[in-house]
């Protein structure tokens, strides 16, 4: 009988603290066959990516781990340490959430890739370099030989995770490790990253584990599907037949929650059209000057091409297209953190084209529009607590120090996002993504804003974290008609809580109108292909830029005889 390319029977982690051992995974238990792919699905904190950290070997040193855990039937905790990292490095590879996390901002994407070929494998620097084009090549990277020059900040972030899954295929792995590769990557993207790990694994006979909080994902793409839940695994189900076979509440309150062919919150009545529009934006154009392809002069990127739409007070108005469509540079411009080149952003029937003159200016235009970024961790200054986070909002926009007044609006805002006050000494480090933008959502709303700017807020969220925010937004915006300006790439979320849409593609709109009407019955081709990326039960992902099909040879270490060749 072939024994599983990995089997986790029974896996422990702890890590001490100042109380004692604290259990983190209690039972994870799984097998990946040859070729098979499975997908181990759980909210965040339920163990998934410290369960395949210890497979990888990547767990803190002061972490423990107890069970089996087993590739290509030999137990990794009866090897010795020097086998372990052999193993490790010529069956296992791995691809994270965050690749630009992952690369040194300072090496060229050819110092990434050719330097596990030479280490570790044992070739030379000219025969690497071959190598790390083959590897581009085949997963879908244009031009690979130009890219071998290029810095982490010059790709987007789709190509930097091929880059990073390019980068797992060098010592030829049985198995592929990857967590949460898609999570802030738009529809489309996603689409092409899971069409490369489909090819992959069919001309490879690689076997995927794929860690990720989306069920209807993991469905779509994966053979088997694991529940996790509070660092067990809960549940094993064929993904065909999930929503038939699911016996755990926990898994149901997953597919509940999955955004996968979402109805609104609620039945959001359209803005009347009388109104006249709290913002309104007509003609934006922005370009920015960026390195030319094939290196000499600068040229002109245009980002935001003729834009123009309008957000009545109280609605709710959602921007989505892909990465680098111009969503975000548009939010940018509204806010004042960018100036726009031409046209004209009037809001509340003043004109914000050009930027504010004085600081007094900025904080007037501050108490109209905040804005909530993707990275809560990162927007938030991770030495304050909670406290004084939001004490230092509340100072700033109600230009007062009085301790009394603080502290009732700090309790506020706290009661107004569903957040415990035992929280306020919390600092971000300790909170969880969730916790962590509600107190971002808590912070902007200090300044009792009219319009609440949301880039790509919920994108890092699980699902059932992103029903929570994204319920709680609706709830803000009906109980103090702040109008929310979504930008998004996915359009579940836009059909969650936006009554209009706005459709963006390289800079200019594609469509624009009510969102029932938009997703129902798309009139743009770019939109209905936006819809057909969405993950359902039927669902093959599809690439779009051609590739190769046929296998590259191995460089690096022959299975069999152990031998290093080039």
């Amino acid at each position: 009988m072939i024994a599983p390319v990995l089997e986790l029977r029974g896996l422990e982690i702890g890590m001490p603290t100042a109380d004692g051992p604290r259990t983190l995974v209690h039972d994870c238990s799984l097998e990946v066959a040859l070729g098979e792919s499975v997908g181990l699905v759980g909210e965040s904190g339920s163990g998934k990516t410290l369960s395949v950290r210890a497979i990888a070997g990547l767990l803190p040193a002061h972490f423990t781990t107890s069970g089996t855990i087993a590739v290509e039937g030999q137990d990794l905790a009866a090897l010795d340490e020097r086998s372990r990292r052999e193993l490790r490095a010529h069956r296992i590879g791995m691809a994270f959430q965050t690749p630009r996390a992952h690369l040194n901002p300072l090496r060229t994407i050819g110092d990434f890739l050719t330097e596990a070929l030479i280490t570790v494998g044992g070739v030379g620097p000219d025969a690497a370099e071959r190598r790390a084009v083959e590897l581009l090549d085949e997963v879908g990277v244009p031009s690979p030989a130009r890219r071998l020059r290029q810095h982490p900040a010059e790709l987007s972030g789709g190509l930097l995770q091929r880059v990073m899954i390019a980068s797992t295929l060098a010592m030829d792995p049985r198995l592929l490790l990857a967590d949460e590769i898609t999570t802030a990557l738009d529809v489309t993207t996603q689409e092409e990253v899971m069409a490369v790990i489909g090819d992959l694994r069919r001309h490879r006979d690689l076997s995927l584990l794929f860690i990720t909080h989306d069920l209807a994902l993991a469905g779509a793409v994966c053979d088997r599907v694991v529940v996790m839940k509070q660092g067990r695994t809960i549940e094993t189900l064929q993904a065909t037949r999930m929503r038939e076979d699911a016996q755990e509440d926990y898994t149901r309150l997953l597919m509940s929650a999955s955004l996968d062919g979402a109805a609104p919150l609620v039945d959001a009545p359209a803005a009347a059209t009388e109104v006249e529009p709290l913002l309104r934006v007509e003609g934006l154009q922005k370009s920015f000057r960026v390195r030319a392809a094939h290196g000499g002069r600068h040229e002109l990127l245009t980002a935001v091409d003729d834009v123009s739409f309008a957000l009545a007070p109280g609605g709710s108005l959602g921007i989505v297209g892909e990465s680098g469509s111009g969503k975000s540079t548009t939010a940018r411009i509204i806010c004042g953190l960018e100036r726009a080149d031409a046209g004209t952003v009037r809001v509340a029937d003043a004109d914000w084209s050009t930027p504010a003159r004085s600081g007094g200016e900025r904080r007037a235009r501050a108490k109209i529009v905040q804005m909530v970024f993707q990275d809560p961790y990162q927007s938030l200054d991770r030495r304050q607590t909670v406290r004084q986070c939001l004490a230092e909002a509340v100072r700033v926009h109600r230009r007062t120090d009085d301790r009394a007044t603080v502290t009732a609006r700090v309790t506020s805002l706290m009661h107004a996002v569903h957040l415990d006050v035992a929280l306020l000494d919390a600092r971000p480090r300790s909170l969880s993504g969730g916790q962590r933008q509600r107190v971002a959502i808590a912070r902007a709303l200090a300044a009792e804003p009219r319009i609440l700017v949301l880039d790509e807020a919920v994108s890092a969220l699980d699902v059932t974290t992103q029903v929570e925010i994204l319920t709680l937004l609706e709830r803000i915006r009906r109980e103090t008609g702040v109008a929310l300006l979504m930008i998004t790439h996915d359009l579940t979320v836009i059909r969650r809580l936006c009554d209009d849409v706005v459709v963006m593609r390289d800079g200019r709109i594609e469509e624009h109108g009510d969102t029932d009407a938009v997703l129902d019955d798309p009139q743009a081709e770019y939109t209905r292909l936006l819809l057909d990326s969405i993950p359902r039960a039927d669902w093959v992902p599809q690439r779009r830029i051609p590739v190769r099909t046929t296998p590259i040879p191995t460089i690096g270490i022959d299975r069999n005889t152990k031998r290093r060749w080039r």
